[in-house]
């Protein structure tokens, strides 16, 4: 675990004397318990730099990879790989990222997927979606890309999460740390400018048409999809079923990372605010950690943690953990199982993995399922240990 510097205690410790605005936010640091009575086998591998991952009705796992290349699981076997129709910008942190089926996947067999386009020069985030028919994906169409393009391989966001009006969020990265920049100034900064996409959760119908009741579809020059904005990259989001809280979990700079409850038109204030520091030279981004303008993040990783996907458990296999939060640990080679309502010493676990964790999936028997990252990635089990 990184250990925080002396700096960044220093900003921590006046933030909390100046405000206390962040009352409700968790802190976690130090070591996190780990759940040893658990199962852990590999269902298949290697698959090359996985990252997406979806259950599909049949039973089947289907998991993207970034080269653009679509694999499934069926009674443990890995098919050939199937290629994505798009040629996607696969470069740093780009490729062929998320994947969801739709709510209606039984009668359209539509899959969503984001990915991104374009090149060194100019690359973003495109949304498609297509008919998954007889292990291909046919009538492919694309329905979403972001309005601005940016120069780095970094923060694409890019996963998704169906609200119950059908509806879809995805989210979408700031543009990258500086010195990348954008319209002459550090790209973070248009996390705060709803002109862009860039920093922001998008809500879109699955056509790729805007909902008209979206929070910023009547002001001048914002672009329409953006749904909540002051985002850095979010590369987790989830829907509990039951509760209907949309949940976010997002990388943070140096030990600043978040999870979020996300609201309709909120501004959750990167980088105006942070728990974290900038990546070159440790400096503040911001002396502040909170403020009333912003939602604070329930739960901020002080020690690093690199969250992946985030999931929902509403499994039977691990009654104990319904309803909590299941945070893919890239850092920290773990998955962490948070109870949204614990508190700072009982309220998050660990399951160790001892690979980078990119995402999770419930299977259709209530066991768990995570994809580790990297060129020789792998699909692994999670079963209890009875």
């Amino acid at each position: 675990m990184r250990r925080i510097s002396i700096a960044t205690t220093v900003v921590l410790i006046y933030a909390i004397i100046a405000s206390n605005c962040f009352a409700d936010t968790r802190i976690s640091r130090g070591a996190i318990p780990v759940i040893d009575n658990v199962k852990l086998s590999q269902v298949a591998g290697p698959i090359e730099y996985p990252w997406g991952i979806a259950l599909l009705p049949d039973g089947a796992l289907l998991i993207t990879q970034r080269n653009g290349k679509i694999r499934t699981i069926k009674d443990g076997n890995l098919s050939d790989p199937i290629d994505f129709p798009v040629q996607v910008y696969f470069e740093g942190q780009g490729g062929l990222l998320d994947v969801a089926a739709s709510p209606n996947f039984a009668k359209d067999n539509l899959l969503f997927f984001s990915y991104s386009i374009g090149n060194t020069q100019d690359n973003r985030l495109a949304i498609g979606r297509g008919k998954w028919q007889n292990d291909t994906l046919q009538d492919f169409e694309e329905i979403f890309k972001a309005a601005q393009g940016k120069t780095n391989d970094r923060h694409f966001g890019s996963r998704f999460a169906f609200l119950p009006d059908g509806t879809l969020l995805a989210t979408i990265g700031d543009g990258g740390n500086p010195p990348q920049a954008y319209l002459d100034i550090f790209a973070r900064e248009q996390g705060q400018n709803l002109h862009t996409h860039f920093g922001s959760v998008i809500r879109i119908k699955p056509d790729g048409s805007v909902p008209d009741d979206n929070p910023f579809i009547d002001m001048k020059g914002a672009q329409p999809e953006i749904w909540s904005f002051g985002h850095r990259n979010p590369q987790g989001l989830a829907i509990d079923p039951e509760t209907k809280v949309v949940w976010s979990n997002e990388h943070g700079p140096a030990a600043g990372d978040e999870l979020n409850r996300l609201e309709k038109g909120a501004n959750f204030g990167w980088p105006r605010v942070t728990f974290g520091r900038d990546y070159r030279d440790g400096s503040n981004i911001s002396f502040k950690i909170a403020d009333p303008e912003f939602v604070s993040p329930i739960l901020a990783w002080i020690d690093t943690h690199a969250p992946g996907g985030l999931t929902v458990y509403t499994g039977k296999a691990f009654p104990q953990w319904r309803g909590h939060l299941l945070s893919a640990g890239l850092v920290t080679q773990d998955l962490r199982v948070i109870d949204p309502e614990g508190d700072a010493l009982t309220g998050e676990q660990r399951i160790v993995i001892g690979e980078r964790v990119r995402d999770s999936e419930i299977g259709a028997d209530g066991t768990l399922y995570v994809i580790t990252d990297g060129p020789q990635g792998r699909l692994l089990r999670i079963d209890p240990d009875q």
